[in-house]
C-alpha cells in the first residue's frame, strides 16, 4: 500500500497510509492525514489517486508544499520521492517501493526518539498548543453588573438634583 513518511523539525516521525483515492492532509482532526505540526496548516492539501498514478494538491496552506526547496501548487508524487509540508519532511513510498524493503528507497529519514518514535503512541488531540487565536471566555454577569452600576449612579444623581430642588443641604 503506498505510504507517505514524514519527520518533524522536532524528530518525531511517522507514517501515512494512502488506502483512499482522495484524502485531505493537514494539521486537524477532521483530515484523513494528520500531521500535527504547527507548519502544516489546518487543511494544507489533498492527496488523490486518477488510476495511474498519486498527486498532492496543496489547499493555499500558509507555509506551502516546497519541492527542491520551491513552492509548488501541485506534485505528482514517485516512489522515493522527497518534499515539503511546511517544515514537515516527507517522502512517498509508491506501491512498488512498499513491496521492497521501505528503508531501501533513498529517505530523509531521521532516527526515532527512544521513547519508540512519533506513531507508537495514540494521538492525544488535547496536548495540541498554539493553534488559532485563544477564545476569550465570556463573563455572563458582567452586564447586569454594569447596568445595576448605571441605574445606581442615576439613582444617587437624582436623589442630589431632587435635593437641591427641595433646599435640603
Amino acid at each position: 500500500m503506498p505510504r507517505i513518511q514524514f519527520t518533524t523539525p522536532e524528530g518525531a516521525s511517522g507514517t501515512l497510509e494512502l488506502d483512499s483515492e482522495r484524502m485531505s492532509l493537514g494539521r486537524a482532526d477532521d483530515n484523513q492525514l494528520v500531521i500535527a505540526d504547527e507548519s502544516v496548516s489546518s487543511h494544507h492539501g489533498e492527496v488523490s489517486f486518477d488510476g495511474s498514478g498519486w498527486t498532492l494538491t496543496d489547499l493555499g496552506s500558509t507555509n506551502g508544499t516546497k519541492l527542491g526547496g520551491s513552492r509548488v501548487e501541485s506534485i505528482q508524487l514517485t516512489a522515493g520521492g522527497a518534499f515539503q509540508l511546511g517544515n514537515v519532511n516527507c517522502v512517498f513510498i509508491g506501491d512498488e517501493a512498499a513491496e521492497e524493503d521501505a528503508y531501501s528507497a533513498p529517505t530523509i529519514m531521521v532516527s526515532a526518539p527512544a521513547s519508540g518514535g512519533y506513531g507508537s503512541q495514540p494521538y492525544n488531540g488535547k496536548l495540541r498548543q498554539g493553534f488559532g487565536p485563544k477564545v476569550k471566555e465570556k463573563n455572563p454577569g458582567g452586564a447586569l453588573l454594569t447596568l445595576l452600576g448605571v441605574v445606581g449612579l442615576l439613582a444617587c444623581g437624582a436623589a442630589v438634583y431632587f435635593a437641591n430642588q427641595m433646599g435640603v443641604n
